[in-house]
């Protein structure tokens, strides 16, 4: 009954994060190539106090939504994947260091992550000659977009550290978990 109620809860947190991060995906600044925005804010944060997948759900919930919403999804559903990728980074992180580093550290592997899936696509789709024309012309914008959500990232999960501490410290699924429900 535990792992159920768990379960209910899981899917409930990611709903409401991954709504969270598309409409924040709504406030953004416009350059050449890429928007940035404020939608891995709720990424990080879900990372910050949930399992792995979870967190990555709410990213690919972030890349759907925000490519329906702005038909942009070369450039977003990627971002949300590699978005995700980031959480779960984050997640993995969080359980052995604390939780404000590890949104710091993910946050800044959306270098690796959020601009090369988006690379990638581009380059697959004849976008951009190549990766490396690619992922060079959107370091702008995702340096951007990268500071600011560090900035509110850690604040966010240093203000729910202080004031709501057992949402770091509830139990998490164990793998056997979920591969046996």
């Amino acid at each position: 009954m535990a792992y159920r109620n768990r379960r209910s809860y899981l899917l409930i947190y990611v709903a409401v994060f991954g709504a969270l991060s598309i409409v924040l995906s709504s406030i953004r600044v416009s350059f050449p190539l890429g928007n940035p925005n404020l939608g891995s804010t709720p990424v990080s944060i879900a990372a910050a106090a949930s399992p792995g997948l979870a967190a990555f759900a709410v990213g690919l919930i972030k890349g759907v939504g925000v490519s329906l919403w702005t038909g942009q999804a070369l450039i977003e559903i990627p971002a949300g994947i590699g978005d995700g990728m980031m959480g779960v980074l984050t997640s993995r992180l969080s359980r052995k260091v604390n939780p404000v580093l590890a949104v710091a550290v993910g946050q800044l592997s959306r270098y690796l992550f959020t601009s090369g899936m988006i690379a990638v696509s581009l380059a697959l789709s004849k976008s951009y000659p190549g990766f490396l024309d690619a992922w060079i012309a959107m370091i702008p914008a995702i340096t951007a977009s990268i500071m600011v959500n560090l900035v509110l990232s850690a604040a966010a999960v240093a203000g729910l550290r202080r004031f709501y501490p057992s949402a770091f410290k509830g139990p998490r699924i164990p793998p056997t978990a979920v591969a046996n429900p």
